[in-house]
């Protein structure tokens, strides 16, 4: 084992992405813990480390405030939480590691694991499409514009957020690092089993305040799937 990352006893990326799929149970337990809230500073700090992301010194300062948002729930979310943005965050960047991704687009690759609900509004967005993305790509370029000053690559940071709206029909192109954002946000919540899924599904049904059980609510989800699919060969191991 190459180092720890996270806390005591993990294993790094390194080692989750050789011994993958066989590794997903230990990855399983990092992931559902949520007793003890995650430093998602360090996180990303470690990811981009792994992901051999170079410059760092550079975005240090966009990782902390974006990192300090993330963090602050708020609306006291039981599932758009400080967790979901670290399982999103691990899973992309494990997936990163897997595929040949540009320096620029790895710091993105964090960037838009981390931020993709910024600031989650909970069950107040349930009746308003596209509400929660555009609230966090207004918060998102109060951060990083002076990073990504240029308009062009402003509009596709905008393309891959929009398209992490769950009833969306996201069109995809060639673009690998959208590809790695959207399987990551759908494989949060399915890529460690029924149970683990089911227990996600019951921390939504809290924070949307639904009157159906969780079992009804994962089974919705799963079928929803029908009109979604991964877009990354790796992501269907």
């Amino acid at each position: 084992m190459k180092h720890y990352i996270f806390e005591k006893n993990f294993p790094s990326l390194n080692y989750i992405k050789i011994r993958w799929p066989a590794s997903k149970n230990i990855l399983a337990k990092y992931i559902m813990s949520n007793y003890r809230k995650p430093n998602l500073y360090r996180l990303a700090i470690t990811c981009l480390e792994e992901l051999n992301f170079r410059n760092l010194k550079k975005v240090r300062k966009e990782l902390k405030k974006i990192s300090e948002e993330c963090s602050k729930n708020v609306n006291f979310n039981t599932y758009h939480n400080e967790h979901h943005f670290k399982a999103v965050l691990v899973i992309a960047c494990i997936l990163g590691k897997k595929y040949s991704l540009k320096n620029y687009d790895k710091f993105l690759l964090v960037i838009l694991a981390l931020a993709h609900d910024m600031n989650h509004q909970g069950r107040r967005i349930l009746r308003n499409p596209y509400y929660q993305e555009k609230k966090t790509l207004k918060n998102l370029n109060q951060i990083i514009f002076r990073k990504i000053s240029n308009y062009k690559k402003w509009k596709r940071v905008e393309k891959i957020i929009m398209n992490t709206y769950f009833q969306g029909r996201a069109e995809v192109n060639d673009d690998m690092l959208e590809k790695i954002i959207l399987d990551s946000d759908l494989l949060s919540s399915l890529i460690f089993g029924f149970e683990n899924g089911l227990e996600l599904a019951k921390r939504l049904k809290f924070e949307l305040k639904l009157e159906i059980s969780s079992l009804v609510l994962f089974k919705k989800f799963l079928e929803s799937l029908i009109c979604k699919k991964l877009h990354l060969d790796y992501s269907k191991i």
